[in-house]
């Protein structure tokens, strides 16, 4: 989900040059609902698997087949891997048509999202200089996100169930796709583990500095064990913390977000999303390099955000020297812009 809010930026500017919705070629089935909010996004060909051998995946056969039947047009890439390339051969795309990232590399420091919109700028050589798709790019990534009344209206039915209509909502998402990958949370492969007594530590403080507040555990299905493991630690607060894994499909999670007073993430996809949405966040980067905060953090649209990293040096530093008080200092710190 957050590899694809960081892209939306570059399909507004596509919508922008070419006068019409992009055609997405992705995966995940979070990716359908999640772009049916951007209005610069068409038609969706979701692919079951991108590294399964060709002759075994019927969803690359299909892909393949739609692109055989597709008018000549642009096709921009931003995946670093042979894969694409070799299916849109299949599919008769020509070089001509295409602009890939592996032609246009990143600039050291430069954020994906910055990266992608310079690819937005980039025309194929099949247009030569045709001056009709020389329109304005905008220079700073916009995530925003589009939300319709039905969604609203399903998110404020939901809480009105919960009896959570009237209260400040903050959010917290402890669990990533790493974390829940199988194998003990704390393994150290994974960077993104928080301890649970950390996360409990912080929605105390949350409940003790905003008495009025209700917060919810936010996540997927998948990563129920993890919040009921932290709000097993928060015996007196069981009115006052919510597990929400299983009632936030995509649209109501935006939703939610939009209206939240704040979110404590870790480094996630629902972390970008809040930030697209507009809410105060306060999200934990590890400090690996292949998912350095100055790459790939979440980007301010309405509100802020504050990105929090290890205070331990190494390279491949996790997010375990990442202190309680930190982030809840940090959070105290966006008291100003959250809503009320």
């Amino acid at each position: 989900m957050g590899d694809m809010i960081l892209l939306v930026p570059m399909l507004k500017a596509l919508q922008q040059r070419y006068g019409q919705p992009c055609t997405l070629i992705s995966s995940g089935g979070w990716t359908p609902p999640l772009m049916q909010r951007v209005p610069a996004c068409g038609e969706v060909s979701l692919l079951t698997s991108r590294r399964a051998p060709y002759f075994f995946n019927r969803s690359q056969w299909q892909l393949v087949d739609f692109l055989r039947r597709r008018p000549p047009g642009p096709v921009y890439v931003m995946e670093p891997d042979e894969k694409p390339l070799s299916l849109l051969r299949r599919g008769g795309v020509g070089p001509e048509w295409i602009c890939t990232m592996r032609d246009l590399p990143r600039l050291p420091g430069e954020h994906v999202a910055t990266h992608a919109l310079r690819l937005a700028r980039q025309t194929p050589v099949a247009l030569g200089t045709d001056t009709a798709f020389n329109g304005e790019i905008p220079a700073a990534p916009d995530t925003r996100l589009t939300l319709s009344e039905a969604d609203r209206r399903d998110c404020a039915a939901w809480l009105e169930s919960r009896h959570l209509a009237g209260a400040p909502l903050v959010l917290i998402q402890p669990g990533n796709k790493k974390t829940m990958k199988g194998g003990p949370r704390q393994r150290g492969s994974n960077a993104k583990y928080w301890p649970e007594d950390n996360w409990a530590e912080v929605i105390a403080a949350v409940r003790r500095l905003l008495p009025s507040s209700r917060v919810l555990i936010c996540g997927a299905p998948s990563e129920r064990p993890l919040a009921e493991d932290i709000a097993s630690r928060l015996p007196g607060e069981q009115s006052h913390v919510l597990i929400a894994t299983d009632d936030l499909p995509v649209s109501r999670l935006l939703a939610l977000q939009e209206r939240a007073h704040s979110m404590i993430s870790v480094d996630t996809g629902p972390a970008h999303a809040a930030a697209a949405m507009g809410c105060p966040l306060v999200v934990m980067f590890a400090r690996k390099a292949h998912i350095a905060a100055e790459l790939y953090a979440p980007i301010p649209t309405a509100a802020p955000v504050k990105i929090l990293l290890p205070s331990d040096p190494s390279p491949d530093a996790g997010l375990l020297s990442v202190t309680p008080a930190t982030v809840i200092q940090t959070w105290q710190g966006l008291l100003p812009a959250c809503r009320s």
